[in-house]
C-alpha cells in the first residue's frame, strides 16, 4: 500500500517557492514534493547564488518537518559550482552524501534522490561500485532513497536497480519514472512505453512507483490564440491509462504545470499579461494586451482575470477548490486590484491552484 498520493516535481526557484509558500497547510500535508535544488539569486556575496540560502527558503516555504524528496537540478541556467560539486561521483558521491547528512538535523524527513553520473569513470565496475556505495550510505542514514530515470532513451534502469537492490531492500526505494515533456496528443504512446517498463518494475516490492510528466508548453498560444486557449493535461491522461495496467503501487506525479525547460522572461518589449486557470484535465487561459496609452500592466491583468472569472468553467472549478491563495489572486485582480504584475507571479498563482486541485481529486 502506497504511503504517498501526489509527487509534484518542483525546482526551488523564486516562482515555485512562492507557490509552495502560499499553499494551505492542509495541502502541504497532502503532497510529497520532489524538489530539484537550484542556486539562489545572485548577490554581492554569492555571485552565482547559494544552495544553502535555497534550502533555508525551502524550509520556510514548505516546513522543515514535512517529508520531501531532494534531487539536484540538471538545468544549466539554475546550477552553480556548489551543485556541480554535489553531482561529483568521486568516492561514492561523497559530497552528496555528506551534504544530505548535514541537512538531516534541520530536515529529518528528507528522502535523497540517487545521483547517477559516469563522468570520469573508467569502467562499468567502478561506475556501479560508486552507486552502490552511495545508496548504502544514504539508506544507512535515512532508511530510504529514491531512484529517478527518464521514460525514453535510458535502457540501464533495470541494471541500475539490480545493483541498488544488491545493497538495500527494494521496499526502501521509491522509483520515479519521469516522462519529462509529453507531446500533445501523445499520452497513449507514452502509456504504452511506461506500461512495458512497469511490467519489469512490478516484480520487485518497491515502496512506491511515481509516474510523472508535464504537457505545459513553453508557448501556451500553441493551444489557442492571442486571447484565449485550452491546454490539455496529457500527464493526467497518461496516469489514467496506466491505472489498471499494473499491480505496482503507482503514485501520480507531475511538474505542477511548468515546462521542464526554463526560458528567460520577456525583455525590453514586455509581455502580454495572461491569467491561467487549471481545472480537472486542462488549463484554460485568457490574455489581454496593454493598450498604447497604458503605462502599467494593472489594467491588462484585470481584464484577463475578469475574462477568466466570467468563463463558465471557472465557477465550478473554484467551488471545488475552495479556499486557495491562487483563487484569491485571480478574484482580486478581477476586482481591479492585481497583487502581482509579472509573469513569475502568475506562474505561482497557476501552480497553487493546480496543486490544490490535484490533492483534492487524488484524495478521492
Amino acid at each position: 500500500m502506497t504511503d504517498t498520493t501526489y509527487v509534484p516535481i518542483i525546482k526551488t526557484s523564486e516562482a515555485e517557492m512562492r507557490a509552495i509558500e502560499n499553499l494551505s497547510e492542509k495541502t502541504k500535508d497532502a503532497v510529497v514534493p520532489l524538489f530539484e535544488l537550484t542556486r539562489s539569486r545572485a548577490c554581492k556575496t554569492f555571485k552565482r547564488g547559494d544552495i544553502f540560502r535555497r534550502m533555508a527558503h525551502l524550509g520556510v516555504a514548505f516546513g522543515e518537518e514535512r517529508r520531501f524528496f531532494l534531487d539536484l537540478t540538471g538545468d544549466p541556467f539554475s546550477r552553480n559550482e556548489q551543485i556541480e560539486l554535489l553531482q561529483d561521483n568521486a568516492k561514492g558521491y561523497r559530497n552528496w552524501v555528506r551534504f544530505l547528512a548535514g541537512l538531516k538535523e534541520t530536515f529529518p524527513r528528507v528522502v535523497p534522490v540517487t545521483q547517477i553520473s559516469d563522468i570520469g569513470v573508467r569502467t562499468e565496475a567502478d561506475f556501479y561500485a560508486g552507486i552502490r556505495q552511495q545508496v548504502k550510505a544514504l539508506d544507512d542514514e535515512f532508511g530510504q532513497i529514491a531512484y529517478r530515470f527518464p521514460l525514453f532513451n535510458y535502457d540501464s534502469f533495470a541494471r541500475d536497480l539490480d545493483e541498488i537492490c544488491s545493497v538495500i531492500h527494494a521496499s526502501h526505494i521509491t522509483v520515479v519514472l519521469d516522462a519529462d515533456f509529453i507531446l500533445r496528443g501523445m499520452a497513449e504512446q507514452y502509456a504504452k512505453k511506461a506500461s512495458d517498463i512497469l511490467k519489469q518494475l512490478e516484480r520487485s516490492p518497491f515502496r512506491n512507483i511515481v509516474v510523472a510528466g508535464t504537457s505545459f508548453p513553453q508557448n501556451p498560444t500553441e493551444y489557442g490564440d492571442s486571447k484565449t486557449g485550452d491546454i490539455p493535461l496529457e500527464e493526467c491522461t497518461l496516469f489514467d491509462l496506466l491505472g489498471g495496467s499494473t499491480k505496482a503501487p503507482l503514485v501520480y506525479g507531475d511538474y505542477a504545470t511548468l515546462n521542464p525547460k526554463r526560458s528567460p522572461q520577456a525583455g525590453g518589449n514586455g509581455w502580454i499579461p495572461r491569467v491561467d486557470m487549471p481545472i480537472r484535465k486542462q488549463i484554460f487561459y485568457h490574455r489581454s494586451r496593454r493598450s498604447e496609452v497604458e503605462h502599467r500592466y494593472d489594467p491588462a491583468y484585470t481584464r484577463a482575470a475578469k475574462r477568466v472569472v466570467a468563463d463558465e468553467r471557472y465557477a465550478k472549478a473554484s467551488k471545488k477548490i475552495g479556499e486557495c491563495w491562487g483563487i484569491e489572486q485571480i478574484e482580486q485582480a478581477a476586482d481591479g486590484y492585481p497583487q502581482g504584475l509579472s509573469p513569475s507571479f502568475w506562474i505561482s498563482v497557476r501552480m497553487t491552484i493546480h496543486i490544490t486541485l490535484r490533492t483534492i481529486l487524488l484524495s478521492k
